[in-house]
């Protein structure tokens, strides 16, 4: 059974108009982008059809790809400190000369829906934050709609980056789930033949097949990568023949993943 990304994504986008449309005074979100990327322009422009069609105010905060890291901290400080914003989003990946942690740890916890910076993540990782990281919160949602149990489950998670593989491990260990957390370079073989529930976000092209799996098996896949003009994930899409629920990429977690953001913003603004 294939996860419909997008009808989910809809139905939390008809719901957040609604609540959007309570709010007294409308905050903006804000979108930092670096450079020039032709993957990055699409992203951002579904983000701001997302945000438009719920009632919210987007702007994009262009820089060249040469700007300094000085310069930009300060363009970001600016951002923070205007009382209209209600969110900044950092686009990454930013140019090799500007440090992603020291920008995004600029971040206010209370102006951070993407759950990147510092103080952010840290209050997530204590299990005391409002909000997920929205990966994490699109996983838990699969969870919830399609009544899935992972208590007791062999979990095996692919991949240890700040946007997936880590927030991941922090959110099944402060539920008290055992998981199994590996890289792209590990024995992945070994533990995915066995696994009732897969979750990749190592961002490699068809690292997993169907004969690295067992039968019934529950496919969350969040890595993504561009291999000639188009979007892969990491599992491929022969699983899905064995799989009882299969994420994929294109449709499955990316849609999601952008209601996620807005879903957390607007728990940041409400009142």
């Amino acid at each position: 059974m294939l996860v419909d990304g997008k009808k989910i994504a809809d139905e939390i986008k008809k719901s957040l108009k609604e609540k959007v449309s309570k709010l007294g005074k409308k905050p903006n979100i804000i979108f930092v982008y670096v450079g020039e990327n032709s993957v990055i322009n699409k992203f951002v422009g579904l983000k701001q059809k997302f945000a438009d069609e719920i009632g919210i105010k987007s702007f994009v905060k262009k820089f060249s790809n040469e700007i300094s890291e000085k310069d930009l901290k300060k363009e970001i400080e600016k951002i923070i400190s205007d009382e209209n914003t209600g969110g900044i989003v950092i686009q990454l990946p930013l140019p090799l000369h500007i440090n992603p942690e020291t920008v995004l740890n600029l971040i206010p916890k209370e102006k951070d829906p993407d759950v990147l910076g510092k103080e952010a993540f840290v209050f997530f990782e204590k299990g005391e934050s409002k909000i997920l990281p929205p990966v994490i919160g699109v996983i838990k949602e699969i969870f919830d709609r399609y009544q899935i149990d992972f208590k007791n489950k062999k979990i095996v998670i692919i991949g240890k980056g700040k946007l997936v593989g880590l927030p991941a491990s922090i959110w099944f260990s402060n539920q008290g789930i055992k998981h199994t957390a590996l890289e792209k370079g590990d024995d992945i073989l070994k533990y995915t033949k066995n696994a009732d529930i897969i979750i990749s976000g190592a961002g490699s092209p068809n690292l997993i097949k169907k004969q690295m799996i067992k039968n019934d098996v529950i496919l969350i896949d969040a890595g993504t990568s561009e291999l000639d003009g188009q979007i892969i994930g990491d599992i491929n899409g022969g699983c899905l023949e064995k799989a009882f629920l299969f994420s994929s990429v294109p449709g499955g977690v990316g849609p999601i993943t952008i209601s996620k953001l807005f879903e957390n913003f607007f728990i940041l603004n409400k009142k």
